[in-house]
């Protein structure tokens, strides 16, 4: 299956942040907090990055736990005021696509994306509309080499037929330019920009499980949607509310890498691999809909680091070299 509407990855955009901040009230990873010989070019300083492509700040919008993403675009809190006002962004983000950057203009289409550097995905023909998706994993070792890279791991859900928005719960090294595992869940990208909950910080070998899990279900759309991930070992959690802007998700993705920064195989987990477990798709009747199968895929436009993906029905497993 082709897969042009995956969101994101793999550019080269490295080297030292600023100091560690605590996640969940410190900043995205700026661009301008990259060493100057690494900065992506023609991309603005003030850019921040996220598991979705290289954003202006004010296109990035986080949802506190107990608010809500309307389906208008709206912020709303739990007694029904709004938080956050709906805009669409004005400003152009940046993608990667074969290891190039591409600006992308708020008019322009919907680009076909194809930069993530391994996964596994449904056949989104075949699969129905999903209720709920859950997925456990490890919080693989950190990287040998630290010098600024942002890695991202995560499942998903899309619509397969229209791709508008990703509903992700992320597990990323390095996303608040900390140096450190964090756990955040994101819904991109509608009207160019990009939504994420709070942020609870997670550590090497740390059980975490990721669930998405739909309401209001009707005609094959859950109109409402919670993304929650839960640190099993230190049993900190964080959730993020959503709505679904009318999308039927039956596009699954088992598990996805995605990388910034990353131009040798030391910058990946130093343990070599990640293993996505007791991934369970249900559709809107509660029948499980986990394929027997799934597609994979693996870049080639990534570092040479040998990658592989295994999958069972309920098992994805990626790997990687790390030596140098």
């Amino acid at each position: 299956m082709n897969l042009s509407r995956q969101f994101l990855a793999a550019m080269l955009v490295a080297t030292a942040f600023a100091g560690p901040a605590a996640a969940g009230t410190s900043a995205l990873t700026k661009v301008g907090d990259l060493s100057e010989s690494t900065r992506p070019h023609g991309v603005p300083l003030d850019y921040v990055v996220t598991p979705n492509g290289l954003f202006h700040p004010s296109c990035v919008v986080k949802v506190n736990d107990d608010e809500r993403l309307a389906a208008s675009g709206d912020v709303v809190r739990r007694d029904g005021s709004v938080a956050s006002k709906a805009s669409a962004c004005t400003h152009p983000r940046y993608v990667a696509r074969d290891g190039a950057v591409e600006r992308i203009d708020p008019d322009a289409p919907a680009p076909t994306f194809d930069g993530w550097i391994a996964s596994s995905n449904s056949n989104a023909n075949v699969t129905p509309p999903a209720k709920k998706m859950v997925a456990t994993f490890g919080v693989p070792s950190g990287p040998t080499t630290k010098s600024g890279q942002v890695l991202y791991y995560f499942p998903g859900l899309e619509d397969g037929t229209a791709v508008q928005t990703i509903l992700q719960p992320v597990l990323a090294w390095n996303g608040f330019g900390d140096s450190r595992w964090t756990m955040t869940n994101w819904n991109c990208c509608k009207s160019g920009k990009t939504w994420h909950g709070s942020t609870i910080v997670v550590n090497t070998g740390d059980k975490i499980k990721g669930s998405m899990i739909g309401s209001n279900c009707a005609n094959g759309v859950c109109s409402k949607w919670t993304l929650k991930s839960v640190d099993r070992t230190t049993g900190q959690s964080t959730t993020f509310l959503t709505e679904s802007y009318g999308q039927a998700f039956d596009w699954y993705f088992g598990g996805a890498k995605e990388a910034y920064g990353v131009d040798r195989c030391s910058h990946y987990p130093a343990n070599g691999s990640i293993t996505f477990s007791n991934i369970h798709v249900y559709d809107l009747n509660g029948v499980e809909t986990t394929p027997t199968t799934w597609n994979t895929f693996k870049s080639t436009s990534a570092p040479a680091c040998n990658y592989g993906v295994s999958v069972t029905k309920n098992v994805t497993k990626i790997t990687f070299n790390t030596s140098p």
